[in-house]
């Protein structure tokens, strides 16, 4: 791991267009830093103090919301499932933040090696537990992850959108998943239970980016799409966080992954209170 520090972060406002469905863009910002390590970033949280973004080479990143200091804080994790040297041992997919006032403990789903690690608030290991694979590839493991029903246990979504894993106890039960249109990018879990999950298409033209609602069914789970976030034919969206707002409004937080060449770009959307309704 690298030393902790705090480097500029610059943010220049970007004009999207409007997205498809009942949700309404609020801004779009492109980050930069000078620190290489801010760069692919996977998964996204709310923190105490703002914003904490984990990426696939094992950093974490704090920053205001836009408007807020130009700074963003960088520390790497105290471990993870081999070298630190190696992107492949410290490809960090998806996020969960335990908050404790002005501090929080993290979870976080590991690829290449699948596997869940539990880091306390200086991000030291606690202790770790190997994710069933099932055959998976490489690189297509959890992607999403959220709190189970009622705060208890863990739901695990891999990429392939067919799967939803349960973990709970130390045990983990796998369910069906139906209607994915695409790749499984991450997950965020509003204040009252209810989950959003981004999806990634493929297509000849580029990548589309879809939001969808994971309710349950009698077999397991499904994804009802919702919204389409248009963006541009490279823009990958991989990070997902949720806040509620005064008067029922919910704020929803995307960033885009740049695989260490394309932009990375943070969104604000919401969902109106008056469209905020259960699936």
């Amino acid at each position: 791991p690298a030393p902790d520090g705090t480097v500029a972060l610059s943010v220049e406002s970007l004009a999207l267009t409007q997205p498809d469905g009942p949700i309404r863009l609020v801004g779009a910002w492109r980050l930069s830093a000078s620190d290489k390590r801010f760069a692919g970033l996977s998964a996204l949280a709310i923190g105490p103090n703002g914003l904490v973004t984990v990426s696939d080479s094992g950093t974490v990143a704090e920053f205001d919301r836009p408007g807020g200091a130009p700074a963003v804080r960088l520390r790497d994790l105290g471990g993870g499932p081999g070298f630190v040297t190696y992107k492949k041992y410290r490809d960090s997919e998806a996020v969960i933040l335990s908050r404790d006032g002005s501090r929080y403990s993290l979870t976080a789903a590991f690829e290449f090696v699948h596997s869940l690690w539990f880091f306390d608030d200086s991000l030291a290991v606690r202790k770790s537990v190997p994710i069933p694979s099932r055959g998976w590839r490489d690189n297509r493991g959890v992607e999403a992850m959220v709190r189970g029903p009622g705060g208890s246990g863990l739901l695990l979504i891999p990429e392939s959108g067919n799967l939803v894993i349960r973990f709970s106890n130390g045990r983990f039960q796998g369910v069906p998943l139906v209607g994915a249109t695409g790749g499984v990018a991450d997950a965020a879990q509003l204040a009252d239970g209810r989950v959003v999950v981004a999806v990634r298409e493929l297509t000849p033209l580029g990548i589309v980016n879809r939001l969808a609602w994971l309710g349950r069914t009698d077999a397991g789970y499904r994804l009802r799409p919702f919204a389409r976030i248009r963006l541009g034919p490279f823009d990958n969206i991989e990070g997902l966080a949720a806040e509620p707002l005064p008067g029922g409004t919910i704020r929803l937080w995307a960033v885009s992954d740049n695989d260490g060449w394309r932009r990375t770009v943070l969104i604000a959307l919401e969902i109106p209170a008056e469209r905020n309704q259960r699936p």
